[in-house]
C-alpha cells in the first residue's frame, strides 16, 4: 500500500496580507471616513506604520495632510484617481494621527485615527487540531477540519468564540482523509488517500454512513455499511466535487516518494445506485478540481525532482470534463520556464467569485499561476507568475480563498503567513494589507526551527459585519496542528 501524502512531503521540506479591492473611483466631493485607516503589521515602539486610504476614501487631485500627533511630523499627499492614498511613517503603534482633506485649499474633512495592526487581528491556536490536518471546509456555521493521520473529522462550531467542537466524525483505521465535499446540509463525500476508499459522512449524526473501496473483505467499522466498487476504482484519492447526486474524486496514481507511476485519473460515482466508472487524466498527480457551470477543471500537478526543482518529465495541466458527457473536451496546458525552475507543484486552484479567472497555488515557491478559465488558457504562468515571496527560497502556497468582494487570501507554509491579493489586478499586499498578516511562529520568528505551516484557509461567506461580527477567516496548521482565525473584516472594506 502506498503511503504517500503530499501534505507531509511539503511539511518536511519546510502570508496574510490584505488586499482593497474597491470599484468605486472617488469622483465624488465627499470624503469616506471609514476607509481611512492607519495600519502597522506588528505592535511596537519603531514600526512602519502607513496612513492612508482605499480607493473611494477622499475626492482625486485633494490634498491630504497627515500629521503624527505625538512626534509632530507631517507628510503631505495627492488623492490619487480612484480616492486613494498611503503615506508611510515610522513611529509608535501608539501614535495617533489626524487626517485633513482640502479641496481648493478649503479643508473639508478631518479625521482621527489610531494605529490598527494586522497582528492584532490574528487569532492564533484556538483549538487543538488532529494529526496531520489535510483540509479545512467551512458550510453555514460549522468547520470542517479532516486530519490526516488521525482518521477523523472535527466539527466545530465558529459562532462561538473561540470555536468549540461539538463532535467528530471517525473514519477507519488508516484512511488518511484528505478532502471532502457536501453533497447536502446533512451529508459530505470524502477521499481517503491511503485507506484507497471515499465515505459518505452524515454531518449531523457524526457518523460514517458508507465506505467506498476498490476490493472486498476491508474493515470498514466504525462505517454503517461497505460497497465495493471493484479493482481499478481508486490510487491514492485525494480531491472531491460533488456534483448533484454525481461524485468525482481524483486519484494521485503516486507511489515511493511522490513518484507518479501512470497517468491519474477520476473516480466517478453514482451516489444514488453506487455504480461507478473512470476517466483517464491527460497528465500526472490528479488532485484538485473546480466546478464552472458544466465544466469540471482538474489540476494535473506534475512533478519535482528530489532536490525541488521541475520534473521536466511530467509537466503540470488542467483538464476540462464535460459533466452531461463526463469526457474531457479540453486541455490548458502549463509549460515550465527554464528562467524559473522551481515554479511548479501547482496543488490548489480557486476560482474568482464571476468564475472568470483561477488562481493555483504552488508546492515549492511562493507564487501564484493564474487561468483564464473562460478562453481556458494561463494568463500568469511559470515565466511571469504572482510572486509572493521571494523565488529563491521555499514557501508553499497551499491554499487560497478568496472573499464575494474578489479579494484573494493565500496561506504561506514556510513564514506563517496569509498573503492577500486582488483579483481585480493581481496586486499584492496593498494597503491596508501592508504585509502579510503574521499567522504563526516563523512570522514573528524567521529563525525559528520549524514553522507551524499555516495551510488550509477556509472564508466564512456574507455574514461578518451583517449578522457575525467574529472573524470571517479560517486556518488550519500542518505541523503544530491548530485552528486560528482572522478578523480581516475590520480593515477589508
Amino acid at each position: 500500500m502506498k503511503k504517500f501524502h503530499l501534505l507531509v512531503l511539503l511539511a518536511v521540506i519546510a502570508v496574510f496580507t490584505a488586499a482593497c479591492d474597491e470599484t468605486d473611483t472617488g469622483g465624488g466631493g465627499d470624503v469616506v471616513a471609514d476607509r481611512i485607516l492607519a495600519v502597522s503589521e506588528f505592535e511596537g515602539d519603531e514600526e512602519e506604520i502607513k496612513v492612508g486610504g482605499v480607493a473611494g476614501a477622499v475626492p482625486p487631485g485633494s490634498e491630504v495632510v497627515v500629521t503624527n500627533q505625538d512626534t509632530g511630523e507631517i507628510q503631505t499627499t495627492t488623492g490619487l484617481q480612484d480616492g486613494s492614498f498611503d503615506p508611510p511613517f515610522e513611529g509608535s503603534t501608539d501614535d495617533t494621527f489626524l487626517v485633513e482633506v482640502f479641496v481648493e485649499e478649503e479643508l473639508i474633512d478631518t479625521t482621527d485615527l489610531s494605529v490598527i495592526t494586522l497582528e492584532s487581528l490574528v487569532n492564533p491556536n484556538q483549538a487543538v487540531l488532529g494529526s496531520v490536518p489535510a483540509s479545512l471546509k467551512i458550510l453555514d456555521d460549522r468547520a470542517y477540519v479532516i486530519n490526516g493521520f488521525s482518521n477523523n473529522i472535527q466539527v466545530f462550531d465558529i459562532n462561538q468564540i473561540p470555536p468549540v467542537e461539538i463532535g467528530t466524525i471517525v473514519l477507519p483505521v488508516d484512511s488518511n482523509p484528505m478532502n471532502m465535499d457536501f453533497i447536502n446540509d446533512t451529508q459530505a463525500l470524502v477521499a481517503n488517500n491511503i485507506g484507497q476508499t471515499a465515505a459518505i459522512v452524515n454531518l449531523d449524526t457524526f457518523e460514517c454512513e458508507t465506505l467506498y473501496t476498490r476490493q472486498l473483505n476491508v474493515p470498514f467499522e466504525p462505517c454503517n455499511e461497505m460497497i465495493n466498487l471493484g479493482t481499478g476504482r481508486f490510487e491514492d484519492p485525494s480531491g472531491v466535487v460533488v456534483v448533484g447526486n454525481t461524485g468525482y474524486i481524483t486519484n494521485n496514481n503516486l507511489q515511493g516518494f511522490a513518484d507518479p507511476i501512470g497517468l491519474g485519473f477520476i473516480t466517478v460515482i453514482d451516489l444514488e445506485n453506487n455504480s461507478s466508472f473512470t476517466i483517464q487524466a491527460s497528465d500526472v498527480n490528479t488532485g484538485a478540481m473546480l466546478l464552472v457551470g458544466e465544466e469540471l477543471f482538474v489540476l494535473n500537478g506534475g512533478n519535482t525532482t528530489l532536490t525541488f526543482e521541475c520534473d521536466p518529465i511530467f509537466e503540470p495541466s488542467i483538464d476540462v470534463i464535460n459533466i452531461n458527457t463526463n469526457t474531457i473536451v479540453n486541455n490548458i496546458p502549463i509549460p515550465l520556464s527554464d528562467i524559473n525552475p522551481e515554479v511548479c507543484l501547482p496543488g490548489s486552484m480557486t476560482a474568482t467569485p464571476d468564475n472568470e479567472f483561477a488562481y493555483l497555488g504552488l508546492g515549492v515557491v511562493g507564487a501564484l499561476l493564474k487561468v483564464d478559465l473562460a478562453n481556458k488558457q494561463v494568463i500568469r504562468g511559470t515565466d511571469n507568475p504572482i510572486i509572493i515571496t521571494d523565488l529563491s527560497t521555499l514557501n508553499f502556497t497551499a491554499s487560497i480563498a478568496i472573499d464575494d468582494n474578489g479579494i484573494g487570501f493565500t496561506s504561506l507554509f514556510n513564514t506563517d503567513q496569509i498573503a492577500v491579493f486582488n483579483t481585480e489586478n493581481d496586486e499584492v499586499n496593498p494597503f491596508p494589507a501592508i504585509t502579510p498578516f503574521p499567522a504563526g511562529i516563523a512570522a514573528f520568528d524567521p529563525n525559528a526551527d520549524l514553522p507551524e505551516g499555516v495551510q488550509f484557509l477556509a472564508l466564512r461567506q456574507g455574514v461578518s459585519g451583517v449578522d457575525f461580527t467574529g472573524p470571517n477567516l479560517f486556518y488550519a496548521t500542518g505541523i503544530s496542528s491548530q485552528l486560528g482565525s482572522v478578523n480581516a473584516n475590520i480593515i477589508l472594506p
